[in-house]
């Protein structure tokens, strides 16, 4: 039995290394065909003992945990009464390895880290952690600005033109990332209830999009 689960699990591994986004269906019809026993599992059965596990195993390794920061007043969320900080990492993590992983994976593998994660919806769970850690990453990716060369001498005129140039300011790079984001979370929506749910996150997009607009 052991064998079988084992060729399982290895089957499912290849297809999320070729696919990421390879459908729960197909893997459950393919696997009940390794190992019949997997047919007396439900989808969701399938998908914890199997799924989240091949992601977690080819997902890359090596990052330092990150180190919750003291607060001096507890958070009033749900999520606080766990580790958030294990939670934001995974989360990290896993849009580093796959960055079009949706949200309901990253949901419940949150819930098996931190059991608390599940007292928010998924759309809280959404704006607190992939959103944060989305607009984190779009902005470390984003190059540096350069500073233009000062005039040597500059003039009167030359002077008074800079003063009245309007200065760019914002990170352009972040806010097509995150509008890219929001494409690719509208693209894989497979209903409209799908389409409702990421369409319900837009004014999050929204501030997100304002604060890189701001710089």
């Amino acid at each position: 039995m052991g064998s079988l689960q084992d060729a399982v699990m290895q089957y499912v591994e290849g297809e999320l290394r070729k696919d990421p986004r390879v459908k729960n269906v197909s893997l459950f019809a393919a696997a009940r065909e390794i190992d019949e026993s997997v047919g007396e599992l439900t989808l969701q059965q399938f998908h914890a003992k199997y799924r989240l596990p091949a992601i977690r195993s080819i997902a890359p390794q090596g990052r330092p945990a990150r180190k919750p920061k003291a607060v001096s007043t507890p958070d009033p969320s749900p999520a606080s009464l766990g580790d958030g900080a294990a939670v934001m990492e995974y989360v990290e993590r896993m849009l580093e390895a796959n960055p079009g992983i949706t949200n309901a994976d990253l949901f419940a593998g949150a819930r098996e880290i931190d059991p608390s994660v599940g007292q928010l919806t998924g759309r809280q769970f959404h704006a607190r952690y992939p959103l944060q850690v989305k607009a984190r990453l779009a902005r470390a990716a984003a190059p540096e600005a350069k500073m233009p060369p000062e005039p040597e001498v500059p003039t009167a005129e030359e002077t008074a033109a800079a003063d009245a140039r309007p200065v760019e300011t914002g990170d352009p790079v972040a806010v097509r990332r995150l509008l890219l984001d929001l494409a690719k979370e509208l693209a894989s929506a497979e209903s409209k209830a799908e389409v409702i749910e990421v369409m319900a996150r837009l004014d999050e997009y929204v501030a997100e999009i304002m604060k890189a607009a701001r710089g």
